[in-house]
């Protein structure tokens, strides 16, 4: 069963503003075909920015930012070794200022790769800086670096068109220059847009997915053949492709077009694993390079032209065409194609869609949907001096609170950020050199009111200069709250080395997931002592990626509620999915509502519980196409025998443990005042890199064990039934459960006051919590604890 009509990116309730953005061409087919994107979802590109191989002659200061007309290029080099821009083609950049009818601006190349981190900055004291030094003995300065000739030209174009907001660049699966263009677009205050971002790991939009005869290896190249454009080979650099390939239109349509994209396939697979093709199928690699010559006419006004090319032989099958005599020229009569035809992504990927389609079919009985009349008092109890637990890889500091500091969010959050620099500056005397905020990898921030955010977080950014803060969760609790505290914060620290820690921070809007709302990542690894690794994934909200709004707003509350929750569990997925976890070891979905709480909570465990189902007939070895001996021999379809996708490695089923009870890791759901963006879900996870995983389903709660070293325990409080008291159980839940060695966080998630000092680590005070099956409970704790390790 599908459901098509949740698989398309609903419009917003409420359209933001379109930005005026400025696009970074290259000549290539990603950055021309990006602005068709631009166009697509609502934007204006107001200037065209490029960068060329400085001339051969100085230019003199006012020469070296133009503004460019239908003329050459001047004196320079056909192409440099850049490791950051495309320049083979650069001498015909000048004529899409004619063919797109949009200014353009151009600016010479200046310095080399002086950093090259796959993470721009990486080991700068502060990203933002104008200026950094380099780590590196004897390379100089930042502004050597190539990457920074993009400053004066943006501040140029941004000087002409005030109106500018946003930066669009054709980065598809390359870290390298997303980061660069982000750390750009980020000192000058632009939005940066990156469309192609992961491009081709997403589904295929609703067109390609009906055409049977589509080549899934090069979807972009389909996708762009589908509005008409035109983009052709000019250089070669891979034992895959020869000079035979010059000057074809990768993008083209009809027979011909896909004949073409059947030969890269099969190129690119004598040398790419099946993981890799789609990237090198576009050239991702640097296999090949392209030149844009036409597209729809809602962006092309005017096609280029070359009268004469030259092909030339360099070393190691190194082939490129030389242009001569290129020229704009009217567009001839052909299909008119508006922004419509703009290909989009679909919304959910198919494990998404397939369990959203399983939820259309609960009944209102089974979802137990009914209103919740209950109102939660205000619960009295006070925090005292914050916790603290360590574990050989972990320092959590919890509860850090400073209601004396002031009445204001802002007031508070300042004494807190004293506080934790302090704590960090004498830590235990078990930890054997001071920290600092570039250690801490996760953050809890509790808030009473969504309307504190802002004045919290204007605060809380400047704890993190680096270029991956911690991942984080932040909601707000109300009154639940103890009293006069507006903000309560608890962190994770890592207490590894540096240069071992991972993180992911994806500032650019695309189709993948949610950019960056703030300075948090999307995810943090870090090394466990012995093996394996831990990500800390920060709380994924519905936000349909595209354009940054709740999705499915103004729809019935069961239908965009379903939704949503499937698209913020996509999200943690594809982060996970892309900080290679294994496995999860639990997760926790935050939700709001007053009418159907019941029924959220239902449908949140029901997605938790559908998407860690083994798949039917997995091991099955005889799907995929059947083809005989004269289809592979003389039909030519030998390369529909590869892989036609790279399916979803999470959750990795071959590490489960054979006697495992169960596949369903640990779930809760915990209903709180607000989430950010008045979204009504948010889910935050703990994934796993590991060899083996361990799911066991006990009598108070769930566990997963990895590799037989990291433990995440769920243990569920069911309501007093025994006689038994919530402050003995907790007790003696923090008796029998947090004494341990190896202990790293011990959070409690609870609806009723917790006297002071009894439970020894993290508190979430919220207004219901649940359990598996949608239980409902009057509290729950998660432990997780490094095994067999001492700290």
């Amino acid at each position: 069963m599908t459901l098509p009509t949740f698989n398309m990116p609903p419009p917003p309730s409420t359209p933001s503003p379109g930005l005026n953005v400025i696009a970074l061409i290259s000549g290539g087919k990603d950055s021309l075909y990006s602005i068709l994107h631009c166009i697509r979802n609502g934007h204006k590109v107001v200037a065209l920015a490029n960068l060329h191989p400085a001339p051969k002659t100085t230019p003199s200061h006012d020469q070296s930012i133009q503004k460019y007309g239908q003329d050459g290029s001047g004196d320079m080099e056909e192409d440099i070794d850049s490791f950051m821009y495309q320049t083979i083609g650069h001498s015909v950049i000048p004529l899409y200022e004619s063919a797109l009818d949009i200014p353009l601006y151009r600016a010479p190349i200046t310095g080399g790769a002086v950093d090259t981190a796959r993470i721009y900055r990486h080991d700068a004291a502060d990203q933002a800086a104008e200026h950094v030094s380099s780590t590196n003995p004897g390379t100089g300065s930042d502004s050597e670096d190539e990457t920074e000739s993009l400053v004066p030209l943006l501040r140029r174009i941004m000087q002409s068109h005030p109106e500018a907001n946003a930066v669009s660049a054709g980065a598809i699966l390359s870290t390298y220059q997303r980061t660069r263009i982000e750390n750009v677009a980020g000192r000058l205050g632009l939005v940066p847009l990156a469309w192609l971002w992961m491009y081709p790991s997403l589904p295929a939009p609703a067109e390609r997915d009906a055409d049977p005869a589509a080549i899934a290896q090069a979807g972009l190249l389909e996708d762009m053949a589908g509005c008409g454009c035109d983009a052709r080979i000019i250089k070669v650099a891979s034992g895959g492709l020869d000079d035979g390939y010059l000057w074809e239109n990768v993008s083209g349509s009809g027979t011909s077009g896909r004949a073409l994209r059947r030969r890269l396939v099969k190129g690119m697979s004598r040398f790419a694993a099946a993981e890799d093709i789609r990237g090198a199928v576009l050239g991702e690699g640097g296999e090949y390079e392209t030149l844009a010559l036409d597209g729809p006419g809602f962006l092309w006004k005017m096609r280029i032209e070359v009268e004469e090319r030259d092909v030339s032989i360099g070393e190691g099958g190194v082939a490129f065409v030389k242009l001569k005599g290129a020229r704009c020229v009217p567009k001839s009569d052909g299909l008119e194609y508006t922004p419509r035809d703009v290909r989009r992504p679909a919304l959910l990927d198919g494990l998404f869609d397939t369990a959203l389609a399983g939820i259309s079919s609960l009944s209102v009985h089974q979802t137990g949907l009914t209103v919740s009349s209950e109102s939660v008092p205000s619960l009295e109890w006070s925090i005292g001096e914050p916790n603290h637990h360590l574990s050989p890889s972990t320092w959590t500091v919890s509860n850090l609170v400073a209601p004396g500091a002031g009445p204001g969010a802002g007031e508070q959050m300042s004494a807190i950020v004293t506080k934790v620099q302090h704590a960090l500056s004498s830590p235990p005397v078990s930890i054997s050199s001071p920290r600092s905020t570039e250690d801490i990898v996760f953050a809890t921030v509790l808030l009473r009111s969504m309307s504190d955010f802002v004045l919290m977080n204007n605060v809380y950014v400047s704890l993190f200069k680096k270029s991956n803060p911690p991942a984080r969760v932040t909601v707000a609790c109300g009154d639940a709250l103890p009293a006069n505290v507006r903000v309560m914060v608890s962190f994770v620290i890592d207490r590894g080395a540096r240069d071992r820690r991972q993180g992911l921070h994806v500032q650019s809007r695309s189709y993948w997931a949610p950019a960056n709302i703030g300075p948090y990542s999307q995810a943090m690894s870090i090394p466990l002592q012995d093996e394996g690794r831990i990500i800390y994934i920060a709380g994924q909200i519905p936000l349909e990626p595209a354009s940054m709004e709740v999705a499915a707003q103004g729809t019935p509350w069961f239908d965009g509620y379903s939704l949503r929750a499937a698209l913020a569990l996509q999200h943690l997925w594809r982060i996970g999915e892309a900080m290679q976890v294994d496995w999860w070891l639990g997760a926790v979905a935050f939700i709001t509502g007053r009418d159907h709480i019941e029924g959220q909570v239902r449908i949140a465990w029901e997605l938790w519980k559908k998407v860690h189902s083994r798949p039917e007939g997995d091991d099955d070895g005889d799907e995929g196409p059947q083809l005989d001996a004269w289809d592979i021999k003389y039909g030519r379809r030998a390369e529909e025998l590869m892989p036609q996708a790279v399916e979803s490695s999470l959750p990795r089923f071959s590490i489960l443990d054979e006697d495992c009870q169960s596949t369903i890791p640990p779930f809760l759901a915990v209903e709180v005042d607000e989430l950010p963006r008045g979204s009504d879900i948010e889910w935050q996870g703990l994934g796993s890199r590991c060899q083996q995983a361990k799911v066991l389903s006990l009598e108070d709660g769930t566990s997963t064990i990895a590799d037989g070293r990291y433990s995440y325990h769920s243990l569920e409080l069911e309501p007093e039934s025994s006689g038994v008291s919530f402050e003995e159980r907790l007790r003696s839940l923090a008796t029998s459960h947090c004494q341990t060695s190896g202990l790293s966080q011990a959070l409690l998630y609870t609806t009723l006051p917790v006297p002071e000092r009894i439970w020894p680590g993290q508190i979430v005070p919220c207004r219901s919590v649940w359990g598996r099956e949608g239980r409902r409970l009057t509290a729950a704790a998660v432990l997780q604890k490094e095994c067999g390790v001492d700290v």
